[in-house]
């Protein structure tokens, strides 16, 4: 029998084991294909959904990203990596809450780069980054959160107040502007963040602030 026949019936077999629920067997039967063709595609794909669900968001990572590299664009692998980046964001979303900046960083980087249509993930990233202080980092976060999610106002207002401690202020009034146009309950934070004594703007007449942001 060819090596490729081989696989292929080995490949079968792991997938026959894993709709059975034999998830231990099946994971056996993909180590087995992986140490002959350690870029076997469909193999890969098993793996990353073996390990993600036990829970082993970095073999999935791994598995799914290899597998994608092999084969881009494969619907269904980019579903599986979906669900690991969503796992990645809930492990980042809680680092952050916990205050653990670093961590939250790093892993909401992966969810990103596994779904780059995950709004959330982008959202929370740019928030920690924030914490940070990595400004930069930041604006371009909330950057794809306005471009994947158009209406997002609260979103437009960070990425301001993120251009801003870069010094492009030019760019955060066209920002906030568009966040003000969006949503004019925007107009306190907008207010609060112009403020900041770094701006050089410090807008005591309310009217004229809205005028600023109306362009009139």
């Amino acid at each position: 029998m060819r090596q490729a026949d081989k696989i292929e019936k080995a490949l079968l077999e792991a997938i026959g084991a894993y709709q059975a629920r034999r998830y231990a067997e099946a994971e056996v039967g993909t180590d087995r294909i992986l140490r002959i063709e350690p870029r076997q595609a469909a193999t890969l794909q098993l793996k990353a959904l073996l390990a993600h669900l036990r829970g082993d968001c970095d073999a999935a990572d791994t598995a799914v990203t290899a597998s994608l590299a092999a084969r881009p664009g494969h619907a269904a692998t980019l579903k599986i990596a979906g669900q690991i980046a969503s796992a990645r964001f809930a492990a980042g979303h809680k680092a952050q809450e916990a205050g653990r900046t670093a961590e939250a960083i790093a892993a909401l980087r992966r969810a990103t780069a596994l779904d780059g249509k995950l709004t959330e993930a982008w959202f929370g990233l740019g928030l920690a980054l924030q914490d940070a202080k990595d400004y930069v980092g930041a604006a371009d976060a909330f950057g794809h959160v306005v471009a994947l999610r158009p209406g997002d106002a609260k979103a437009q207002v960070n990425h301001a107040v993120s251009l801003q401690q870069t010094g492009d202020l030019n760019g955060a009034l066209t920002s906030y502007r568009a966040a003000y146009a969006k949503d004019s309950s925007t107009f306190g934070a907008i207010a609060q963040s112009l403020a900041a004594a770094s701006t050089g703007l410090v807008f005591l007449d309310a009217k004229r602030l809205r005028d600023r942001l109306t362009g009139a």
